[in-house]
């Protein structure tokens, strides 16, 4: 994961994801810059080094919209919005490329828009905005492997516009596993 906020100075984590679907759990295994272990489930994180608990922070719940989990639910083609209180409510081609626009219900509290791009029936594009169609943030999916039946992308750039400043975010995947039955301690890092 590479991470560059607009002033510059960049982020680099190397590491392994572990992904627990029945647990909604995920490890993060990360050996670059400092070897630590990230647990994340339900709204909590904690740190872990040399198999100690450094640090426990409270976070939002965010592990059913990560892309792991909407490609073990089939849920990635509509970024998982088929399930919620949004709903179509345009659809355009450009070329090869299907927009669609998702909006909430009069009543939700954020009252922005999702614009989802799709090529050949897989996600290229999500587009976050707030109430007045400002960009919040941009994510494309692209270098889509198919791993044991599943078409997953390899690679995932994000910018995030906060504080009209640019946030840049890159994912790379490779080595991909699916029912992976090696490593199990990572898969049930224990947290109390």
């Amino acid at each position: 994961m590479k991470t560059k906020p607009s002033d510059g100075k960049g982020q680099l984590i190397l590491g392994r994801v572990y992904y627990d679907r029945t647990h909604r759990k995920m490890v993060y295994d990360i050996r670059f810059p400092e070897h630590e272990v990230w647990v994340m489930r339900d709204s909590m994180a904690y740190t872990f080094r040399d198999n100690e608990l450094v640090r426990t922070d409270q976070i939002n719940p965010f592990i059913e919209s990560t892309v792991f989990h909407k490609c073990l639910e089939g849920k990635l083609a509509d970024f998982g919005l088929k399930d919620t209180y949004y709903k179509v409510t345009k659809v355009e081609k450009q070329d090869d490329m299907v927009i669609t626009t998702w909006s909430p219900p009069p009543n939700f509290i954020f009252k922005g828009s999702v614009l989802t791009s799709s090529i050949d029936n897989l996600l290229y594009g999500v587009v976050i905005m707030d109430e007045g169609e400002k960009v919040l943030s941009r994510q494309i999916f692209r270098d889509y492997k198919l791993v044991s039946g599943l078409k997953i992308p390899t690679e995932m750039i994000q910018v995030m516009y906060v504080d009209d400043q640019e946030i840049y975010q890159t994912i790379t995947l490779s080595d991909i596993r699916i029912n992976n039955m090696r490593n199990e301690a990572f898969y049930n890092h224990p947290v109390n």
